[in-house]
């Protein structure tokens, strides 16, 4: 018998490479979604996986933002984790600019994606997890649009949650600080200092914890289900309105 099989979408870098990586790690086969332009990482990913077990890794490139076929593996899935996500600058002002592309990205194609392999994960008793934010109700400021996404995911995997059961688990995961974006402006030496300051564990996730967290929600909690799992030192137990991460 295979073992099982998961789709990681926005799997190609950071989180979504090492939620990959720590189920392939336990013995599962994985798929790591892209889009066309992060296609040579996720190669490269699966190569390196393949090379460690062959035949364990793939990649499928689709835009999640825009209509899509059913993946050609969608009918022997055990698991699907609903990384891919959007972090664009936005405003009331200009938020017809970012919203439907937000939307499609963080809760449609993921939507659709589920309903595509939905005969196999009711079939396996499979499992689904969501990367939510742990700003669900502590927003950033400049991001309207995200959140207004990122909310509507986490809503409509609580619902699923409840129209899945008893057959599929439906689980989301809310990381705070993790290893900072590679983009130089995102962050300044003095936010960092601030953010860092909130967090009663006094430091930033790494993205293999996260996997972990993913791991248990998708392999290990066959009772749980609708739950909204924090992944961030205990930054909720300080959050106030002033604080971004």
């Amino acid at each position: 018998m295979l073992p099982a099989r998961y789709i990681v979408t926005g799997a190609a870098r950071r989180g979504g490479a090492a939620i990959a990586r720590c189920l392939h790690d336990s013995g599962a086969r994985v798929v790591i979604h892209c889009r066309a332009a992060s296609q040579p990482e996720a190669a490269a990913l699966c190569a390196s996986l393949n090379q460690r077990r062959s035949g364990s890794a793939e990649w499928w490139i689709a835009d999640l933002g825009s209509d899509f076929d059913a993946p050609p593996f969608a009918d022997d899935v055990r698991g699907i984790v609903a990384n891919a996500s959007e972090f664009t600058p936005s405003t009331l002002q200009r938020f017809e600019a970012t919203l439907h592309r937000d939307l499609s990205t963080h809760l449609t194609g993921h939507l659709r994606l589920i309903r595509h392999c939905l005969p196999s994960l009711r079939q396996q008793q499979g499992a689904i997890v969501a990367v939510g934010d742990i700003h669900l109700h502590r927003p950033n400021r400049g991001y309207l649009t995200y959140h207004i996404a990122k909310n509507a995911l986490v809503g409509a995997m609580q619902a699923l949650a409840v129209e899945l059961a008893p057959d599929v688990r439906v689980n989301t995961v809310m990381p705070g600080p993790f290893d900072w974006p590679s983009h130089p402006n995102r962050f300044n030496d003095q936010e960092k200092q601030r953010i860092l300051a909130a967090v009663p564990l006094s430091r930033q996730g790494h993205f293999d914890e996260l996997g972990r967290a993913v791991r248990f929600l998708l392999c290990e909690a066959t009772y749980t289900t609708g739950t909204l799992f924090p992944i961030d030192g205990g930054l909720s137990l300080r959050m106030e309105g002033d604080i971004e991460a």
